[in-house]
């Protein structure tokens, strides 16, 4: 896999948090849709300044090599135990990063917050120079995962930060995030790049055959196609389940029960009703498809039937599974419930407003 730090659309991003540090900011928010490579810049940019030989990273002078072993004394990576594999790990490529494995039965699932306790270590750190010399560097993310108390903790360090320190914090939901710590960074951000810039990078990653129909899905993000969770909906999968979204009034229950597939997951499956939705939205108040641009016709046939206030209910319904899909819920049933409610919501007579 090439490397995700080199990502051409993140260029004006790296140049901007350059332009930021040479003015002595020390924190620096980097902000955008999930998928787009924010996490790989933040951890490119703290390697370019800790490095010791002047090169921007040059991979070979004492402080690059201990950057590249997981072991820099100088660098801290602050994420939630959920997402330990976004930490640097000694001699460990970015093909090799895989998710966590999951929780055995009775054992609790890794968090999905940054705690406390993590943002606390974070004073041992600064109560000491440098151990190289050089920089410091902490990597954050994502900001929106740090619950109040550490968000609160991180704002002290944020409003006196010792002497040649940088925070490189990301987000994909700046919205989410606590706003006094959002007003002490500089803000960054990175957006979707360009259709034919993220194909063309896809080609690079052997994606070809299916990238465009999977960028679409993806929301125009293509790092979260090559870095898919273990969660994700394979090509299988996905396709049987937008063809029982597709039937929308034909749609029957014996269907779901028959069509769903025997494993299935949770989050990802109320990702893409989620899109579907969305779109739908967008489609009736005269917005355009970011999802399903091909499904034009489907909406217009959804549309004589499915109120907006129908619509409505079932995407709060989402949004409330959604908030659970990390609990121990049977799956299946979980999917062919959702499927269930849009089948209800469109078979309930009742005005299109």
């Amino acid at each position: 896999m090439a490397d995700l730090s080199a990502m051409p659309w993140l260029t004006p991003a790296r140049e901007t948090v350059r332009a930021l540090c040479e003015r002595g900011a020390h924190a620096v928010l980097l902000h955008g849709p999930a998928g787009t490579g924010k996490w790989d810049l933040a951890l490119s940019l703290a390697r370019e300044e800790l490095c010791e030989d002047g090169q921007r990273g040059c991979g070979r002078c004492p402080s690059c090599l201990l950057f590249a072993a997981g072991s820099h004394p100088d660098l801290r990576v602050i994420v939630p135990d959920a997402l330990a594999h976004r930490r640097p790990a000694p001699h460990m490529q970015d093909e090799d990063i895989a998710e966590p494995e999951p929780s055995g039965a009775g054992k609790a699932k890794p968090s999905r917050e940054i705690k406390i306790d993590q943002v606390r270590e974070l004073a041992d750190l600064m109560s000491v120079t440098t151990h190289r010399g050089g920089m410091r560097v902490v990597a954050l993310g994502p900001a929106e995962a740090l619950n109040v108390a550490a968000a609160n903790s991180l704002l002290k360090s944020l409003e006196e930060p010792p002497p040649r320190t940088l925070f490189l914090l990301v987000a994909d939901q700046i919205d989410r995030c606590l706003p006094t710590v959002v007003s002490r960074c500089a803000l960054v951000r990175v957006p979707v790049p360009a259709r034919d810039l993220a194909l063309a990078w896809l080609r690079t990653q052997g994606i070809e055959d299916d990238a465009p129909d999977r960028l679409v899905d993806a929301g125009g993000a293509p790092v979260a196609i090559v870095r898919e969770e273990t969660e994700g909906l394979d090509a299988s999968i996905r396709s049987s389940l937008l063809g029982l979204l597709r039937r929308g009034a034909a749609l029957r229950a014996a269907d779901i029960a028959v069509e769903v597939p025997r494993t299935v997951p949770i989050g990802a499956s109320v990702a893409l009703f989620q899109r579907w939705g969305w779109d739908y939205f967008s489609f009736r108040t005269g917005g355009g498809l970011r999802y399903h641009p091909e499904d034009a016709k489907t909406f217009e046939l959804l549309a004589e039937r499915w109120s907006l206030r129908a619509a409505s209910a079932w995407l709060e319904r989402l949004a409330r599974l959604a908030a659970v899909s990390e609990h121990p819920l049977n799956a299946r049933s979980a999917v062919e419930g959702a499927l269930l409610d849009y089948w209800e919501s469109l078979a309930t007579a009742g005005d299109r407003t």
